[in-house]
């Protein structure tokens, strides 16, 4: 409901986003760090663009749950207390791809 930086909220939030076209297009910087990947993914490094998924999920923006002060209506911070959250999913995708590439424990 809302977005993270005017004030939106994710309490009770348990769907993902259904409508792409509810996102924003990527913007210039995006854009950038996404050309950025593509070269660098060309070498032995590999990256990871997690900015497009995460903005599908609810709780991949901040939730009401932070540091003790913190004003009533403050973005809220959904990704640290949501669990599992998207940091969950960064991992579980991070995991299958060290699979894919043949990154297994002896």
């Amino acid at each position: 409901n809302g977005t993270w930086d005017d004030g939106g909220v994710c309490d009770a939030a348990t769907e993902p986003e259904q409508d792409y076209k509810k996102l924003r297009p990527e913007s210039w910087n995006n854009q950038y760090i996404a050309n950025a990947i593509k070269e660098i993914n060309n070498s032995k490094v590999r990256l990871l663009n997690i900015t497009y998924l995460t903005g599908f999920r609810k709780d991949g923006h901040p939730s009401k749950y932070r540091e003790p002060g913190t004003p009533v209506g403050a973005p809220q911070d959904c990704s640290h207390w949501c669990l599992p959250g998207i940091p969950d999913t960064w991992n579980e995708i991070l995991y299958a791809q060290l699979l894919s590439m043949e990154f297994r424990t002896k």
